[in-house]
């Protein structure tokens, strides 16, 4: 699986297999593609080591941000009038203008009236199951200023095609965590996008397989049996790969998260949450539990508000539905359709009260100090890539986050929740340089996250004629 020399290098350096695995993770993670070979051992020989750091070559690409309002995503005071360096692919200095000297053959962008932000990561999309969809949800990710994604269920070969493009500089891509397709029970749901698991034995066969893949987490669903479910943890432990996804029915929240679950997405799955409303007192039991033992919590308020209002005609007619490839298209309006000819009226009526609920609990979690994740379900149901993260945000507040706090679910948290705190989330010198430029404050309205002057993706300026181009290339093909 790592081949020879990948147990070479774990004899010879002392790493242990998993150790060498997390590593390989991470290494992908950061710099946004696949690293194979003698790139990643090479890498992770440097991380073994207590040497320095390896400085950029004076040639590298150098950009300067003056005259910025920052916010770094860590409640550190900032103020206005800053100058952040960017040297490669990395933040080489920040300091107050005039008092950061900037290289000769720096390209300088005035920042001034402007504010700084990190780069946004949607940690719950799908858009890695068809080769088609991924030409437009990728370039509107990154219009949107989202510089990673946390993929939950995608085709095996559409990651691994994904990976070898952007490591060939073919494609211009958000940074991808993903986990290939999700593992579900022994009826077929999608095979775009998942596998059917009959057995406990099929379970650890299907985690050998991803991970000889090199996927970088196994995404479960809440169809597979309690027996394939806990084998499944216990196979992804011997791979040192976190478990996140559904609660599946047969086992408890509990249990999951004792299990070692590392998040849980749509606060427990399509079927209702942990607790509701009216029995308030059961959440203080499962909330102790996923305190003390770190398990994440992914809303993803956006999609099921979707679900809940899919009979008012605003959700179908929405604009930005013209970025949207005609196939998946049609396929989100046969599925508005058929709800609507099918289900009676207090069908939509029982939505919208559970959609209720789950603001209520996301409120609740987030009083009760879980750690949430930013995600938008990106590619479900009229859930558009790119845009819908912004609208998750602006749910957040809505429910009760401070901007700031909403502003972290998609940045700093995320890092945390991918162990990549150190170089990923924040503005801060030696930082990866994933970064979104705005024309307005986030932190006086979380709407303002849309008003998008310039990404910066791992070094490289995509300004607001690029970013313009990006969409209107999406939309384009979008008509074919």
């Amino acid at each position: 699986m790592l081949g020879d020399l990948g147990e070479s290098l774990t004899k010879a350096g002392g790493c242990s297999e998993v150790w060498f695995r997390k590593q390989v993770r991470a290494a992908r993670m950061r710099r946004g593609h696949l690293v194979k070979g003698r790139w990643a051992l090479l890498f992770l020989c440097a991380s073994c080591s207590d040497g320095p750091p390896v400085e950029h070559p004076t040639d590298s690409p150098t950009l300067a941000i003056t005259n910025v309002s920052l916010i770094d995503a860590k409640r550190t005071p900032t103020g206005s009038e800053r100058t952040v360096v960017i040297v490669g692919e990395r933040i080489a200095a920040i300091g107050g203008t005039g008092e950061v000297e900037i290289p000769r053959n720096a390209r300088i962008v005035e920042g001034r009236g402007k504010f700084l932000i990190p780069g946004l990561w949607d940690m719950h999309t799908h858009v890695l199951w068809e080769p088609g969809v991924r030409e437009s949800f990728l370039p509107l990710l990154i219009a949107n200023g989202i510089t990673g994604i946390r993929d939950m269920g995608g085709t095996l070969d559409v990651l691994v095609a994904v990976r070898e493009d952007i490591e060939a500089g073919r494609l211009l891509s958000p940074r991808i965590v993903a986990a290939g397709p999700f593992l579900h029970g022994p009826i077929e749901i999608d095979p775009r996008a998942g596998l059917a698991i009959g057995s406990p034995e099929e379970a650890r066969r299907a985690v050998d397989s991803l991970a000889e893949h090199g996927v970088d987490f196994i995404k479960v669903y809440t169809t597979l049996s309690r027996d394939a479910f806990f084998a499944v943890i216990d196979q992804a432990n011997r791979y040192g790969l976190p478990v996140a996804g559904h609660v599946p029915f047969e086992v408890s929240d509990a249990e999951a998260s004792d299990a070692g679950m590392k998040s849980i997405e749509h606060m427990r799955s399509e079927t209702g949450g942990f607790c509701t409303s009216r029995n308030a007192t059961a959440c203080e039991a499962i909330f102790d539990t996923f305190r003390r033992n770190n398990t994440w919590q992914t809303p993803t308020l956006s999609v099921r508000r979707n679900r809940a209002y899919i009979d008012e005609a605003s959700i179908a007619e929405d604009a930005r539905l013209r970025f949207v490839p005609r196939a998946l298209y049609n396929e989100w309006q046969a599925r508005r359709e058929e709800r609507l000819r099918t289900r009676p009226p207090q069908y939509f009526a029982d939505v919208k009260v559970q959609h209720r609920e789950e603001r209520w609990l996301a409120a609740e979690l987030h009083g009760a100090g879980i750690p949430i994740l930013a995600g938008s379900d990106a590619g479900d149901l009229y859930s558009l890539p790119g845009f819908t993260l912004h609208d998750e945000l602006a749910l957040l507040v809505e429910v009760g986050f401070s901007p700031m706090e909403a502003l972290q679910a998609a940045t700093l948290d995320a890092a945390r929740y991918l162990d990549a705190s150190d170089s990923l989330g924040t503005v801060a010198v030696g930082n990866l340089a994933d970064l979104l430029l705005l024309d307005a404050n986030p932190l006086e309205d979380i709407h303002n996250t849309t008003k998008i002057s310039a990404v910066v993706l791992n070094g490289r300026l995509l300004d607001r004629s690029d970013l313009d181009a990006l969409l209107a290339r999406v939309e384009a093909a979008a008509q074919h």
